[in-house]
């Protein structure tokens, strides 16, 4: 177990950041979304793809389903 109130690291891999946050109740979480390196738009739902503890803080990182790029 992680400790992030008796859920598993792998349980919050790929759900919506908004279940990620709800199973992480009680917790001080901060976020991390992954972006493309050109200027782009995410589209789609927002899925954790890596969660770390870090004495009592989550660290999520996310990032969406596509990315719509800029011109």
């Amino acid at each position: 177990m992680s400790g992030v109130a008796g859920v598993d690291h792998a349980e919050l891999l790929l759900v919506p950041y908004t279940r990620a946050i709800e199973l992480c109740a009680g917790r001080e979480v901060t976020l991390s979304v992954v972006t493309p390196p050109y200027p782009a738009l995410g589209r789609g739902t927002l899925h954790v793809v890596r969660a770390t503890d870090d004495g009592g803080v989550m660290h999520l990182e996310a990032a969406y389903d596509d990315y719509e790029r800029l011109q």
